[in-house]
């Protein structure tokens, strides 16, 4: 099957810079709401009926916008919210990088072997946050009809995928999208 992934559009934590995980639940800003109704426009001649979306409002929110050129239905799917970054959220980015330093000099070494599993206090690993992903991917694939499926999710959610799927780290911005067959 054909999935095309997008991240949500910007929300005020993302222009401060703020730690928001799936624990922080931020609904797009006007520039957020902008970036979907482009992402709209580009997928507005793309087949597809549905879009997976996370719970979290700011995908929801995205999801909503961009199948609104099909009058789309958006299913809210668990699995697709972004990594939980335990005791990190809320802090400023750098905050949160110099307080655990040690953590995501792990995390960020792909050739560490213990990259996958390490983890912020509180928060899931690399491999926990893939394997939720890779259950809801299961899920669409089982239950979905068409040959292709869109999917409304998280920068760091896609950032492990597409390290997973093609041995490459990408940060994606808001609103961008990738596409791969599983």
């Amino acid at each position: 099957m054909l999935f095309y992934m997008f991240r949500h559009g910007e929300t005020d934590g993302n222009v401060k810079n703020i730690v928001q995980g799936a624990g922080i639940d931020m609904p797009l800003n006007a520039h957020g709401r902008e970036q979907a109704e482009k992402l709209r426009d580009i997928f507005a001649d793309l087949d597809y009926s549905v879009i997976y979306s996370s719970k979290m409002s700011r995908a929801k929110e995205t999801a909503e916008i961009v199948a609104s050129a099909k009058k789309a239905e958006v299913i809210p799917l668990a699995g697709l919210e972004e990594i939980h970054f335990g005791d990190a959220e809320g802090m400023l980015s750098d905050e949160a990088h110099e307080k655990y330093k040690d953590i995501f000099k792990v995390i960020r070494d792909i050739s560490h072997p213990n990259f996958k599993y390490a983890k912020l206090p509180n928060a899931e690993s690399v491999q926990e946050t893939l394997n939720r992903a890779y259950k809801a991917l299961d899920y669409i694939k089982k239950i979905h009809e068409e040959e292709r499926a869109v999917v409304a999710s998280h920068g760091g959610l896609m950032f492990n995928l597409y390290l997973d799927l093609f041995g490459l780290r990408h940060q994606f911005a808001n609103c961008e999208y990738f596409v791969f067959e599983y």
